[in-house]
């Protein structure tokens, strides 16, 4: 069994490498942070942070009880991420951890035609429109990423050649 942490800044790719290894793999729960914060109405990550990673760790732990494989893309902070992993290892989980990286200029650009194509399509969800948290956010990753990690560029390969290499990871 494996736990599969995905790491990266916003626009990094997380949430369409996750979904492309889902169409192939069996057996695999997808754990994320964002799923369980649009359930809340009016989210506020001041009043609800707490609370999604309380949520996340039991989804994780009974998901490592039923014996599922688990892909998370759910911990920016090392604090929480390392909860998870420490829950993997409790239930003798293979623990993989990834981060996803692109230059800067790439990730800005995805950024901008994000919510471009947010503000073109209402009802389409997007967790941040402005440019200062982007920026925030991409700074919040570098500070608390584990440089152990491997590491897969988002901006320098195609989508089809990061997928195969995570998928070999997980065999």
């Amino acid at each position: 069994m494996f736990f599969l942490s995905i790491n990266g800044p916003s626009c990094s790719g997380k949430s369409t490498i996750i979904k492309e290894i889902m169409k192939t793999e069996e057996n695999v729960f997808h754990l994320s942070y964002d799923f369980l914060k649009w359930s809340f109405s009016k989210y506020n990550s001041k009043t609800h942070y707490n609370l999604v990673i309380d949520l996340l760790l039991n989804i994780a732990k009974l998901s490592f009880k039923k014996k599922y494989n688990i892909i998370s893309d759910s911990s920016l902070y090392k604090k929480d991420r390392d909860k998870l992993i420490d829950l993997a290892k409790k239930y003798n989980y293979k623990i993989i951890e990834i981060n996803l990286e692109a230059d800067f200029s790439v990730l800005e650009k995805r950024f901008e035609e994000r919510v471009a194509s947010a503000l073109a399509n209402p009802g389409s969800r997007i967790s941040n429109t402005s440019k200062e948290r982007f920026k925030e956010l991409v700074k919040i990753f570098e500070k608390e990423k584990n440089n152990k990690a491997i590491a897969l560029r988002t901006d320098n390969q195609k989508l089809e050649e990061v997928v195969e290499e995570v998928l070999k990871l997980i065999k």
